[in-house]
């Protein structure tokens, strides 16, 4: 998988956890001033056979470089999957066109209201994709409603195949170690009928903390030219200046033997 996030910086809803908030990198250029070429010959070279588009609010500034890598994940055989919120599908369906799967964010900051989460199943389910609701521990009460019970009304729903949890990255002090062994307690039933079926832990949780396989390996480019071996971190790995350079220097990608953020 390769991802992309067309902005690469912060989006218009500003969560003050979103780790793009933490990068040190990036200029005026971002991946929707990207050529449509240079997209098109990015993808066509990468050995990923699957492209991950990130899609914030406002979905149209974003509309032309989210539109070129859907025609070139298509002409050269790639999958497309999409993230964003359920208020950007309900307002700009667009957005799922070429897409093979959609993750829509559910968290207190995203989910703006029960009318756009159903709008966005409708047009998920209308389009024929894989939805996966993408469920960030945002807080410790909206941690406590996913345990008590959001979580199972979510896997309850048939609209959704599968549930992912998304912890905070950088983790804040109260989302440590001992917070997860805890949650991941309180929903053992759920994980041991869904576990890596219908239900996904975090990268971090699953690989590092539980031992539970290793890293998924999420490389990124954004903003504009730079790449991350990881999309987590604040450091881009290189600037590269064409496709050929990326592709050359990604030949050999392994996933990173740390994790960009200390696990407390």
């Amino acid at each position: 998988m390769m991802g992309f996030h067309l902005d690469g910086q912060i989006c218009r809803v500003g969560c003050a956890f979103c780790y793009l908030g933490q990068r040190t990198g990036g200029g005026a250029e971002s991946a929707r001033t990207l050529p449509a070429g240079l997209l098109e010959d990015i993808v066509s070279r990468l050995l990923a056979t699957e492209i991950a588009v990130s899609i914030s609010e406002p979905a149209r500034r974003w509309r032309a470089g989210l539109e070129a890598l859907a025609a070139a994940a298509q002409r050269h055989g790639k999958s497309l999957t999409i993230t964003t919120t359920p208020d950007v599908v309900a307002a700009d369906p667009w957005v799922l066109r070429g897409a093979s799967r959609v993750s829509l964010s559910v968290d207190p900051a995203k989910h703006s209201g029960r009318d756009a989460w159903e709008t966005a199943l409708t047009m998920a389910k209308r389009e024929g994709l894989e939805v996966i609701a993408l469920v960030s521990l945002a807080t410790p009460d909206f941690a406590d409603a996913l345990a008590g019970g959001l979580i199972a009304e979510l896997l309850a729903r048939p609209e959704i195949d599968a549930v992912s949890l998304n912890g905070l990255k950088p983790p804040p002090p109260w989302c440590d170690r001992a917070f997860w062994l805890r949650f991941c307690s309180r929903i053992r039933p759920l994980l041991e009928e869904h576990l890596h079926r219908r239900l996904h832990l975090d990268c971090y949780v699953g690989a590092r903390i539980l031992g539970l396989g290793g890293c998924p390996a999420k490389p990124d480019i954004s903003p504009g030219r730079e790449f991350r071996s990881c999309v987590y971190q604040a450091e881009p790995d290189f600037v590269f200046a064409d496709a050929v350079e990326l592709a050359r220097r990604v030949s050999a990608y392994v996933p990173p033997a740390v994790c960009p953020f200390v696990i407390r």
